[in-house]
């Protein structure tokens, strides 16, 4: 009993202090042996099951929700991760740019080219927040044979994860690629020692925060992303309709939208459709938020039901090009979401 006449009973305990006291407890219930379950069945009663992380459904495949097409104006930048892929490991490459300039068309095609051409074993994880992080760095930890409990464990905070997932990878046999995708917060990885260097693989990410002080570690090496240039730009629609229109132009269409790599391969951010289900379109269609919106939900606009080159070229007439009403104002794509859209002055 203590001296304020408090009494504990079974396994309570009186704590008393004349000062701030701070008690932290862990209380660990194993199943049978080392390598059981957190809670081996149904917990106690009045004890809810721990909630935590959900896994994500894959690690050892990309999940993009479109793969690229064919990748323009990277070869430099793709002769350089492909040599640190396939050579002994121990690096880490940064790839930032603005959003929708291809960083993840990019992680994707080295992540194929790893797995396929050079026998490597990929690992992609999307570190845009702490909790898919954390959900996919453990899941690659259990790929490589970390045990139930040892997840368990550090999904409860009983055992530091980033230690339990890097462990396994310096000792997995096998060389790996980890792709830590939209990494837009380098906090994240900071927190908790996420992102670190393994002689038996390499490391990529892809962020748009380029002056990040964690981008500036040891055996670490960044690569800018920006748009394209206009001849490739231009490129990209020929490849995507090639019976649209010429090169030159396509040139203006390209040049309207910005050169931005996710501009070019999706005309309409609200419901993107491939260029060759809507046949001939003009930049219009390419720079107008209302001819967006009409072809997502159906319904034509009265700017595309008067303009007759936006459903149907006239025969010798180039699909490609710009309507004459467009003369003193037009729009381009935003390049900090590229779903948005900003008037400017024509030059």
């Amino acid at each position: 009993m203590s001296e304020l006449g408090a009494r504990a009973s079974g396994q309570g305990r009186v704590f008393q202090t004349s000062r701030d006291q701070y008690i932290q407890e862990h209380h660990h219930h194993y199943g049978a042996g080392a390598d059981g379950p957190l809670f081996d069945g149904d917990p106690p009663a009045g004890f809810p099951r721990q909630a935590a992380p959900a896994a994500p459904d894959a690690v050892r495949v990309p999940l993009v929700g479109r793969p690229p097409g064919v990748l323009r104006n990277r070869e430099e930048l793709r002769e350089t991760l492909t040599e640190a892929v396939a050579g002994p490991g121990g690096e880490v490459h940064v790839v930032h740019g603005m959003g929708g300039c291809g960083k993840t068309a990019l992680a994707y095609w080295l992540f194929t080219e790893a797995v396929r051409a050079h026998g490597r074993v990929g690992f992609w994880v999307n570190a845009s927040e702490r909790m898919s992080l954390r959900a996919g760095m453990l899941a690659v930890a259990g790929d490589r044979g970390a045990t139930a409990g040892e997840l368990a464990a550090a999904a409860a905070g009983q055992r530091a994860a980033a230690d339990l997932v890097w462990h396994w990878l310096d000792h997995c046999v096998e060389p790996w690629l980890l792709v830590l995708d939209n990494a837009d917060d380098p906090s994240v990885l900071a927190d908790g020692a996420w992102l670190r260097t393994s002689g038996q693989g390499t490391v990529l990410v892809t962020t748009r925060h380029a002056t990040a002080a964690l981008w500036r570690g040891p055996a670490m090496t960044r690569h800018g992303l920006g748009v394209l240039p206009l001849d490739d730009a231009a490129q990209v629609l020929c490849d995507l309709a090639p019976d649209a229109g010429d090169l030159d132009s396509a040139r203006k269409v390209a040049r309207r939208l910005g050169r931005l790599p996710l501009a070019l391969t999706s005309p309409d951010p609200i419901s993107p459709t491939s260029y060759r289900s809507r046949g001939p379109w003009t930049s219009t269609t390419a720079s107008s938020p209302r001819g967006r919106r009409a072809s997502s939900t159906g319904a034509p606009s009265a700017t595309a039901a008067a303009s007759p080159a936006i459903s149907s070229a006239a025969p010798g007439s180039c699909p490609w090009t710009p309507s004459p009403r467009r003369v003193c104002r037009r729009r381009r794509p935003c390049y900090g979401c590229c779903r948005s859209w900003r008037p400017i002055r024509c030059r």
